[in-house]
């Protein structure tokens, strides 16, 4: 470096660096001091304790449910204590997703509505869950636990979730958008969706990914509540369930609104015009990437 100094005045850094073999690169670089977050040992136990108390949750779950709670803390810093102390959890492999074909796409709530049906094992027999969801804030709106899967079943879980979302009173313009099982085909279902002002949008066949919201939440509520849990029967699943509904709704962060719980989120969207103008802006470059 001592001669690049020297020699700089007579001739170019360029001309110096090519005789001399030294990179201007090196003569440029300025070592910068790396910040190291200091962690007291109270928020350390938290994270340890979250991650416990919710064995499911990955890092930046953990990380989303201190944030929630006022605790200001780096991702990077929550994902070193929980492989520190073994409690970390292997990175999950997307499969790959398929665009959606020419389907309605919700800019706010309230404006498309998945169901679908999902397994329940007990020790007693398989039962059934049928759930509403939310599309854009991603709550769910209401269930039907049964012990059977037929029409009436089906036209039980949205009637449940309009008296919980709405008292009873369907907002105009909503899509429900199913699959074509025949429960969602049948007449006495097309008809009750019809009085009660939904509209109906089916997906095409063999595309699963279409009503992906209903299928990655299914996936969600079973790894996060139910295959933790041995049911002996109907009645002790029913009252996991009903936990789990508030949980989810209140209290677990979801990624794609900036790792809220899917309640907070209405709440920030519907009452806070900069959250919502940020989140508008976010949502408005994934579609332009996904273009």
């Amino acid at each position: 470096m001592m001669v690049l100094e020297d020699l700089k005045d007579q001739m170019s850094l360029r001309e110096i660096s090519r005789i001399s073999g030294i990179s201007l690169s090196g003569y440029y670089y300025k070592p910068v001091k790396k910040y190291v977050q200091r962690l007291d040992s109270s928020t350390r136990e938290r994270i340890k304790d979250i991650a416990s108390e919710r064995p499911t949750y990955g890092y930046r779950r953990v990380w989303a449910v201190l944030r929630n709670s006022g605790t200001k803390v780096n991702q990077k810093t929550v994902r070193k204590v929980l492989k520190d102390n073994n409690l970390n959890l292997p990175a999950s492999r997307h499969r790959g997703r398929t665009k959606s074909r020419n389907l309605f796409r919700p800019r706010g709530p309230d404006q498309l509505w998945q169901t679908d049906i999902t397994y329940i094992p007990t020790e007693s027999g398989m039962t059934y869950l049928m759930c509403i969801k939310d599309c854009f804030t991603k709550e769910w709106q209401g269930f039907h636990y049964s012990r059977s899967c037929m029409a009436k079943d089906a036209i039980r879980s949205v009637e449940n979730s309009v008296l919980m979302a709405f008292n009873g009173s369907v907002p105009k313009g909503l899509v429900l958008r199913t699959d074509n099982g025949p429960q969602y085909i049948s007449h006495e279902f097309r008809n009750a969706m019809k009085l009660l002002g939904i509209k109906l949008e089916y997906i095409q066949k063999h595309t699963p990914e279409d009503n992906g919201d209903i299928e990655s939440f299914h996936n969600s509520i079973k790894t996060d509540y139910i295959w933790p849990s041995e049911f002996r029967d109907f009645h002790d699943a029913s009252i996991e369930i009903g936990k789990a509904f508030s949980d989810y709704n209140e209290c677990r962060p979801h990624s794609s609104i900036d790792y809220l719980p899917p309640r907070e989120f209405r709440r920030k969207f519907l009452d806070d015009p900069s959250f919502r103008e940020r989140f508008e802006k976010k949502e408005v470059e994934v579609t332009l990437d996904e273009n």
